[in-house]
């Protein structure tokens, strides 16, 4: 291509001759994945359905097609598919889209995603469905209909997106459960389609995106200056850029990883981290049954004092001390 979206870091053999189609791919990182992909040789369908950051609801085509012209102008292939993911048509379509426009299908990107930022007592049944089944079911959607064609091919990468919220960020009550939720969903894949010669692995990446905007200015925390909380539309060229989350999902879209499988990855910036596998440390062990007080005096000398939740990755709003509920 002629474009170098990634400043030339991408070569174009990386996946020339590939069909991608990312989920997302209209806006923030789903968007860099989709011109990264495109700029490595893939012929990409990028997939938005157009709508809010906080609402499954259909918006219009405009995002999916603007990326589909700019991957165009540089010279490379790809097809805009506006559709709702959270249902199984929707992602046999986004499937379909690759198979009858570009004869195959090599690479599924999950990027797409809504968020509330709600707290348990205040998010309503729709809410929750709606963003567990943008992301959670919107991953299955996809990863089952692209199952069916790369079972049978023997070849074939899936990449999916997680988030640090899923440490547990209390105003994003359904949004932090859906993360979690892919984290299972990844690695049971990956054990499912691995016989096959078919990878799923699972990224957690962190841009400024208007995501970030939503969530940063919410707790009042938005800022013009580098840093976490940076304005999106400052992020060009910065660490918060998100295209530099972009290489190494091409990096699993391709052959060079043809050995990585069931993985979980922290990508920020210019920094890469390996989830371990979940395990129990400490342990503590009893000769018979266990007695209560034993417990009350053991779990904190052998299992650790510190027994509260994980630190927050983001900030949330000041706290009032009181819950207000909304029905």
């Amino acid at each position: 291509m002629a474009r170098a979206t990634n400043r030339g870091r991408i070569a174009a053999s990386h996946l020339e001759g590939k069909s991608v189609v990312v989920t997302g791919g209209g806006r923030g990182i789903g968007r860099a994945i989709a011109l990264a992909a495109a700029e490595a040789g893939a012929a990409v369908v990028v997939a938005d359905y157009g709508g809010a950051v906080d609402a499954n609801q259909a918006g219009t085509s405009e995002a999916s097609d603007s990326v589909v012209a700019e991957i165009v102008a540089a010279g490379g292939r790809a097809v805009a598919a506006a559709v709702d993911i959270s249902t199984m048509a929707g992602g046999r379509e986004v499937v379909d889209a690759a198979v009858d426009s570009f004869g195959r299908l090599d690479g599924m990107v999950c990027c797409a995603g809504i968020t509330n930022l709600k707290y348990l007592w205040d998010v309503s049944e729709e809410e929750w469905d709606d963003v567990l089944g943008v992301h959670v079911k919107g991953h299955f959607s996809c990863a089952k209909a692209a199952a069916r064609v790369m079972v049978p091919q023997g070849s074939g990468s899936m990449v999916f997106m997680s988030s640090g919220s899923l440490n547990g960020m209390p105003n994003t009550i359904a949004y932090s459960t859906a993360k979690a939720a892919i984290l299972g969903f990844t690695w049971s894949t990956a054990n499912g389609v691995g016989r096959f010669g078919v990878r799923a692995n699972c990224m957690v990446p962190s841009a400024a995106t208007r995501m970030s905007d939503d969530i940063y200015g919410n707790a009042g925390k938005l800022t013009d200056r580098f840093g976490d909380a940076m304005r999106s539309d400052l992020a060009e060229g910065t660490y918060r850029d998100p295209a530099n989350v972009a290489p190494f999902a091409v990096y699993l879209l391709s052959d060079k990883s043809a050995d990585v499988n069931g993985q979980i990855f922290r990508v920020q910036g210019y920094e890469v981290g390996r989830l371990g596998m979940l395990s129990y440390a400490p342990m503590m062990t009893n000769l018979g049954q266990w007695d209560v007080d034993q417990l009350a005096k053991r779990v904190p000398a052998e299992l650790g004092s510190n027994l509260q939740p994980l630190p927050m990755p983001w900030p949330e709003p000041e706290w009032t001390g009181k819950a207000d509920f909304v029905d």
